[in-house]
């Protein structure tokens, strides 16, 4: 009892420290956009998309032999980015984007037909994963060549806060290394926190004992995705929106390309399980939605309802079936 008393207090201070690091890494992060020219939404899909955590662990778990609980996270990480924060922040205010190229969008739609031709077809699984990868490929140099851009005057005090518009007022090159540096900080503490929150997670599992599928679906996909809802959560209340959403489009494409084509060749081959394909429609389910949400260039609470909606769904199917 002692043990795992410890174990969940660990846990609970992991997710603190992610707290509080998440507000230096992008306040810093906001001001680096401005001072290098860069647009968030990139920022968000390079950066906050990347997902070290999530990797590791659906990695990890291919290696040892447990195919469901790495391909489960892969899925149930992706619906959770795409459902959870942003029908969070939904219910309280409406949240402003600008318009989304239909790049992403394609490639989305593309990698999750790549995934499920690999999960049903038993020769195609290994080839699927190299393909993803190539595609991870394309979307790095398509953005690095397309989205690095000059923020305008009303875009830049969009995101500058009192501090840092006098801050500024200091030598550039200060205040570059300065916040360079406090980002780096707080990327350290966000990715220690994640860390030490997956290896707690862990420990309370062993200790609770559930199934594979369970596990890989609900639990990993929640602990793996803390700190990118963190994150997330707090760009669209310091009104940084466009990293927000850039983050969530980079997580999933992250997980669809770099992971799942890392685990799949590891694995190898996959036994058709019809539980991956529903989550997989679900997800699909998922990004038709936003093809529309996207349009209107205003997320609603309505829209928010909708993702909860689907979110309870994907949380009742995985809970009663599993």
């Amino acid at each position: 009892m002692w043990e795992l008393l410890i174990w969940i207090s660990l846990f609970i201070g992991s997710y603190i420290v992610i707290y509080f690091a998440a507000d230096l890494f992008l306040d810093n992060l906001k001001l680096i956009c401005i001072i290098y020219n860069l647009s968030p939404l990139i920022i968000g899909m390079l950066i906050l998309g990347i997902d070290p955590e999530e990797s590791i662990a659906s990695i990890i778990s291919a290696f040892n032999g447990l195919p469901y609980i790495s391909m489960g996270n892969i899925i149930g990480n992706s619906i959770i980015a795409m459902t959870l924060p942003f029908s969070i922040a939904l219910m309280v205010k409406p949240i402003k984007i600008h318009s989304v190229s239909p790049f992403y969008i394609i490639l989305i739609f593309l990698l999750i037909v790549v995934v499920f031709l690999g999960l049903i077809i038993h020769m195609f699984f290994l080839f699927s994963g190299l393909l993803v990868l190539l595609f991870y490929a394309i979307y790095f140099i398509w953005n690095i060549k397309h989205y690095s851009k000059k923020l305008t005057d009303r875009e830049s005090s969009d995101f500058l806060l009192i501090e840092d518009t006098i801050e500024l007022e200091k030598p550039q090159e200060v205040v570059k290394y300065k916040k360079v540096l406090l980002i780096m900080i707080g990327f350290t503490f966000i990715f220690l926190g994640g860390e030490l929150l997956i290896f707690s997670a862990d420990k309370i599992l062993e200790i609770i004992q559930i199934s594979e599928e369970f596990f890989g679906f609900i639990i990993i996909g929640f602990v793996t995705n803390v700190e990118e809802l963190t994150l997330v959560l707090k760009s669209i209340k310091k009104e940084a929106t466009e990293i927000g959403i850039g983050g969530m489009i980079g997580k999933v494409i992250w997980n669809l390309t770099f992971t799942y084509g890392i685990s799949s060749i590891i694995l190898m081959t996959i036994t058709l399980n019809i539980i991956l394909i529903i989550n997989l429609f679900i997800l699909l389910l998922i990004f038709i939605a936003y093809t529309f949400f996207l349009r209107s260039k205003l997320l609603k609470r309505s829209h928010g309802v909708i993702l909860l909606l689907i979110f309870i769904l994907f949380l009742s199917y995985n809970f009663f079936i599993i």
